[in-house]
């Protein structure tokens, strides 16, 4: 789902300028841009599921669910990319809901695909630890099924958490859910 494009490298205002005329999404990473071409059906109802899963949970509370449209820039000259479902708490992300990123999440999650696991594993990965409120980077893999969770802990370095099987209880301790992994998936 990733596909770099061979045109001279851009400036962040050029990239966001050019971006709004795309028919389709494009990651942006060091003055490069990425198509992101379209996904499956399984991998819409993943992000779905685990989008209103989010949702339903963090009801009445000062954090907001986005999905699919909504950028998250890392170091803003450096990398910016539509994650599948992105949670953020911080009320600069909040305080302009016309914006079309956010700087301060505490959870992305992904759902990965065989043409984009090691962009979500390698790069954007490395990219996002950069960021000092994100609590936790979750990996879905609807194939297998297991939630793949990288937890920031005391000392700042991220954790693997593995919750594998479809009905294995799994959390998100940055949002405080707990559920099957099932519900993220169906």
């Amino acid at each position: 789902m990733v596909t770099a494009l061979t045109h001279p490298l851009m400036t962040v205002n050029d990239y966001l300028a050019w971006e709004t005329e795309q028919a389709v999404k494009h990651d942006f990473f060091r003055g490069e841009v990425f198509a992101m071409t379209g996904g499956t059906l399984r991998h819409n109802k993943a992000t779905l599921a685990s989008a209103i899963a989010f949702k339903a949970h963090l009801k009445g509370q000062a954090c907001e669910v986005f999905s699919g449209d909504v950028k998250v820039a890392v170091t803003v000259a450096e990398h910016m990319f539509y994650p599948d479902v992105v949670v953020t708490c911080n009320t600069n992300d909040l305080s302009d809901l016309n914006a079309a990123q956010i700087s301060a999440p505490v959870l992305v999650l992904e759902v990965l695909s065989p043409s984009t696991a090691a962009y979500d594993r390698g790069q954007k990965f490395l990219s996002l630890q950069k960021l000092s409120s994100l609590q936790e980077y979750a990996l879905l893999d609807v194939q297998a099924p297991r939630l793949e969770v990288h937890r920031r802990n005391a000392a700042g370095r991220f954790e693997l958490y593995v919750f594998e099987g479809a009905d294995c209880e799994a959390e998100l301790a940055s949002i405080g859910w707990r559920g099957p992994v099932a519900v993220l998936i169906d």
